[in-house]
């Protein structure tokens, strides 16, 4: 099979366009450059950097709350006399609410825009974050962590889709790799403020401080316009053509030309705005022929999502409580956190992004499934291993194998989803990924708070048996993407 066919049997029924490529409809007078050469044209460097860091940032975000959310809950656990149950409230509220918005907003960033969306998110997840560490009893906390997650959820899909679309087909599920490295930069980052500012300052002091760590990403969204394949799509050419020329510019591209885009290939308004909303997204995804593959991504972001929030909240109870080692912490002192435990959280949370980067190197090399299939592998040896733990050592080692493995898995939803849909309704599919995750966190936090006190080792046959389910999603996905097969 030559490699013209082999692309033709990648692609089968299913090839939409991304706009200004090779459009039918295109104007052939015009001597402008289509969207996809026009993005080699720009490069990649400091401008490509800078215009994906407002959403690395909102992406590190969550990364953060997984940390923040599994010290907090202890915490305040103590200070407010609280059940296991009421903390888990508190620990699932944020997920919830990010499951909500993902769900009724899902067609935000597709009607309105990727920047405009993911900027007022930015704004609200700061600016809520900084009043959680003003709060004085359970029920404000609660009520402003649900409000945390909403703009979350609001805001993580069009970041996605605002990086996945400034870089070249072929790139794009790198790039979606670069952003969810974030989640283990996020999660490094909170744990280093942790060891520093839960001592003097407690666990409001924690909330405000990851706040105000995050809140640049309000000041990078400012910066850059729409992006430019939505920005085109919508007639706006003038302004995709000012972002690449922008990013152009501060990647000091080679040409030094500026660019100028090919006109033609607009839907109309009818056609634009059937794609918008929950039900006409998924219309839109049935009528593409993709609707198998939408529900078996949102089965792997469900399981991976799970995997990942269960080691991310079992982890500083493992740790913390001394389930590993001959003497168990008394009850009274589980609540706090000494500088040698948020030490060892800290480092086995550097192996996060460091996972990530393996996993991206990978991705080119061995394709998209296999790697994520040899993730999930160590992941089940790690959690094995950790069956027969005997001191805080030999926890320590194999979680931090199990961070290395979870990382790349929580992420290859996102890679899926970006790959397997077009422009018209990615935002859309990454929200109802986003949504489909958060159920798997919501999950995850139930079995660390309420199996984890049956049995620590339960919580790990659970976590094998979700490792055993992601693997087989992994198979049911038939086509090996490379980032070719979707414009």
């Amino acid at each position: 099979m030559d490699a013209a066919d082999e692309n033709t049997q990648l692609k089968g029924d299913f090839q939409p366009r991304e706009i200004g490529e090779n459009s039918a409809e295109q104007d052939e007078t015009d001597d402008g450059v289509e969207m996809n050469e026009a993005i080699e044209k720009v490069g990649a460097g400091c401008g490509t950097f800078l215009y994906s860091l407002g959403p690395f940032l909102m992406f590190a975000l969550e990364g953060g709350e997984v940390i923040v959310l599994s010290i907090v809950g202890l915490m305040v656990k103590c200070e407010w006399n609280l059940s296991t149950f009421w903390v888990a409230v508190l620990q699932v509220n944020v997920f919830v609410g990010m499951m909500l918005a993902s769900i009724f907003l899902s067609g935000a960033g597709d009607k309105f825009g990727r920047k405009p969306v993911g900027l007022v998110a930015a704004i609200g997840v700061t600016s809520v974050g900084l009043l959680c560490g003003l709060v004085t009893s359970f029920w404000q906390l609660a009520v402003l962590r649900g409000l945390v997650g909403v703009f979350m959820g609001i805001g993580i899909p069009p970041c996605v889709a605002l990086t996945a679309e400034i870089s070249t087909i072929r790139f794009r599920g790198l790039m979606v790799s670069y952003v969810s490295l974030s989640w283990g930069v996020g999660a490094s980052l909170t744990s280093a403020l942790a060891f520093f500012v839960v001592a003097p300052y407690g666990w409001r002091g924690l909330m405000i401080g990851t706040a105000l760590l995050f809140s640049p990403s309000i000041l990078f969204l400012s910066l850059f316009g729409e992006s430019p394949r939505y920005a085109a799509k919508n007639g706006d050419w003038a302004g995709a053509e000012k972002t690449l020329q922008t990013i152009q510019k501060l990647n000091c591209a080679a040409d030094g030309k500026k660019i100028k885009l090919k006109r033609g290939g607009c839907s109309s308004d009818e056609d634009e705005s059937k794609n918008v909303g929950f039900w006409g997204g998924l219309s839109y995804i049935n009528s593409i022929g993709r609707t198998k593959d939408l529900v078996v991504i949102n089965a792997v972001a469900f399981a991976a999502i799970l995997i990942y929030y269960i080691a991310g909240y079992s982890m500083p109870r493992f740790l913390n409580e001394g389930y590993c080692s001959e003497v168990l912490v008394a009850e009274h002192e589980k609540c706090k956190f000494d500088k040698s435990v948020l030490f060892d959280l800290g480092v086995i949370s550097l192996f996060e992004p460091l996972g990530v980067v393996i996993a991206v190197i990978l991705l080119e090399i061995i394709g998209r499934k296999k790697t994520f299939q040899a993730s999930v592998l160590f992941l089940l040896i790690a959690l094995t291993a950790l069956y027969f733990c005997v001191n805080n050592t030999f926890s320590f080692i194999f979680f931090t194998i199990v961070k290395f493995t979870a990382a790349p898995i929580a992420y290859s939803p996102f890679i899926l989803g970006s790959e397997y849909f077009p422009t018209e309704v990615r935002s859309f599919t990454i929200a109802v990924i986003v949504a489909a995750g958060r159920v798997g966190a919501c999950s995850g936090i139930a079995v660390s708070q309420f199996v984890f006190n049956l049995s620590p080792r339960l919580v790990l046959a659970l976590t094998q048996i979700a490792a055993v389910i992601l693997s087989v999603c992994y198979c049911a996905l038939k086509k090996e993407t490379v980032g070719t097969t979707i414009e």
